[in-house]
Formats: C-alpha cells, sequence, structure tokens
C-alpha cells in the first residue's frame, strides 16, 4: 500500500491521444484518462494513418466488408489504403518493444477497439455493424495476451479498473523478469500476488505456486520464465462478484476475531450491498487496508489485490 511502489507500465497509445495534431480534421483530443495515466507510464505512440502517408487535414477514410475481408478505402480519392495499413501494421509491431497494454482510439477506421463504423460497400452509405479498425484487429490478433482497450470503453469503471490491474501487473512481473537475482525475489512476488490470483484463476494461483516451490538450484531462469508466462494468462477472464467476495471474506478472515460487533455488522452490511450490486468493492477493500494497517498485518498490506495500482487513478 506504500505510495508509488509500482513498477512503470509500457502502453502503446495512439498518437492522437497523446494529443498529437494527426486527427484527419487537425482536431486536438485531451482525454482526462489518459492525462492522468501519463504521469504513471512510459508511453510508445503511432497514427497508423499518418504512419501510409496520410497527411493532415485528411479525407476521412472508411472502413467496409468485402467477401469476408476488411478493407480500406477513402471515397473522396477512390484510393484504397488495405495493403498499406497491413504492411504497415505487421512491420510496426513486429519492432514493438514489449508492452503491457494498448489505448487505442475509439471508433477510429484504423485504430478503433469498438464502435467502427463497418460499411456494406466502399461506397460507405449503409452501415453493417459496428466493429474494429483494421489496425486493432491485426493489434488483437497479434497481443491476444495483452489488454487491449479505448479510450471511450475505459470511461467503465470496472474496465478501467481491469485495465489497470492488468497493466500494472504486467509490467511488475517484466521488472522482476529482467532484474531477478534469487528465489527469495520470486517467492515475495508471488506472496503480494496471491489474493489477487485468486480472484482471477485459482487454477493458475496453484499452478504459479507450484512452480515457485520446485524451484531447483541453479534455475533461477528457467523457472522465471516457466512463472511469466503461466502468470500473463492468468488475466484473461473477467473475474465475477462471486470471486471478489471470497476473496475479501479470506482476508477478512485476519481481522473477524480482533475487531468489535458494530464493525463486523457494518463490513456485513456492505459486503451484502455489494453482493447486490448496490455498490462497487472500493469502500469494502478501503476497510481492509485500514484493518490491516491498525493491526501491522505486513502479510496483507503487501497484497497487490488491496492495492493493484496507483491510488491516484481511481
Amino acid at each position: 500500500m506504500e505510495k508509488g511502489n509500482f513498477s512503470k507500465p509500457l502502453i502503446f497509445l495512439s498518437a492522437c491521444l497523446n494529443s498529437e495534431p494527426v486527427r484527419y480534421n487537425k482536431e486536438i483530443i485531451h482525454d482526462e484518462f489518459v492525462e492522468k495515466l501519463k504521469k504513471f507510464v512510459d508511453i510508445i505512440t503511432v497514427c497508423p494513418e499518418v504512419s501510409i502517408g496520410l497527411g493532415v487535414p485528411r479525407e476521412p477514410i472508411k472502413i467496409y466488408l468485402s467477401n469476408d475481408t476488411y478493407r480500406i478505402f477513402q471515397p473522396a480519392t477512390q484510393i484504397d489504403f488495405t495493403e498499406k495499413m497491413i504492411e504497415f501494421s505487421l512491420s510496426f509491431l513486429k519492432n514493438l518493444p514489449p508492452v503491457d497494454g494498448f489505448i487505442l482510439k475509439g471508433k477510429s477506421p484504423s485504430c478503433g477497439y469498438s464502435g467502427t463504423k463497418i460499411y456494406r460497400d466502399k461506397n460507405a452509405k449503409d452501415i453493417l455493424k459496428r466493429g474494429m479498425g483494421l489496425f486493432a484487429q491485426i493489434v488483437k490478433e497479434k497481443f491476444s495476451d495483452k489488454p487491449i482497450e479505448d479510450e471511450l470503453r475505459l470511461k467503465n469503471q470496472q474496465i478501467r479498473q481491469r485495465f489497470l490491474t492488468r497493466i500494472f501487473s504486467f509490467a511488475e512481473m517484466r521488472n522482476l523478469e529482467k532484474n531477478i537475482k534469487s528465489i527469495r525475489e520470486l517467492i515475495d512476488f508471488h506472496t503480494k500476488y496471491k489474493y489477487l490470483l485468486m480472484l482471477y484463476s485459482q487454477k493458475k494461483l496453484s499452478q504459479l505456486g507450484k512452480i515457485v516451490a520446485g524451484y531447483k538450484k541453479g534455475k533461477l531462469d528457467l523457472t522465471v520464465k516457466e512463472y511469466a508466462s503461466i502468470f500473463y494468462t492468468a488475466f484473461e477472464k473477467k473475474p465475477g462478484i462471486r470471486k471478489d467476495l471470497n476473496v475479501l471474506n479470506h482476508i477478512y478472515g485476519y481481522f473477524s476475531h480482533k475487531i468489535n460487533e458494530d464493525e463486523k455488522n457494518h463490513f456485513r452490511n456492505l459486503l451484502k450491498k455489494f453482493e447486490q450490486e448496490k455498490i462497487d468493492k472500493t469502500p469494502i477493500v478501503e476497510i481492509l487496508k485500514n484493518f490491516a494497517l491498525r493491526f501491522g498485518t505486513e502479510y496483507l498490506i503487501i497484497q497487490k489485490y488491496l492495492s493493484p495500482y496507483p491510488e491516484e487513478l481511481d
């Protein structure tokens, strides 16, 4: 729970979300969450459309479906940019350093991760459906194990919290892989991620525990590599309320015999409201943090479940 005790994630960010003047209409975007996040992460930016030679300002490009293939077309010039976009995307992503996640521009024909208009044909008159831009499709194909979102979806609190949890967890793992000197460091890492891993996947938690326990002297690099490969996949499925309740009750068990009846009743009432989806888990987590500090329970003070990312980002 120490302030600033986080590894810095490396994030890919659509250039327009970095307030760069690359939009087709010269619009400058200032996204409140992205601006806040930039203080805590390192970023890599690109605009795929500018990178394939389109200027600023420019005539809009559209994405349409042709024989089950997505194509990018500029109606005003009658130019097809599909091959250029695919070639750029594959080349750029192949040379991308290890990133912990992606934030793409929502609704964009290139970067849109959600809400992009997919047209029936290149005339771009009739919308067939909403979907993903072409660059975003290739990102998802090549980085299926990474958190990928757009700035519009990140306005949803639950989506935002899960994204932050994943990018900061991945950054911690990547930092450990790079700098680990002893098995003790992996043991400590596994210890502080116990309840967060329990939330996302009890099966993966068990597998990771066996890897740590099965360490053989002289095999540190191999052990960490095996651990990391499973750790990165542990956060794939969205955890439900039942899993959160399980973890919250596990942690509460450390304090249930140390607090008075009024505190117990208050905590149980909050759990009930959370189960009924009347509140989110934030006030419950704050109470557990307070208990951990109040009773000096170091094992819980370090738990990433209680503080998975900087509190300033909440």
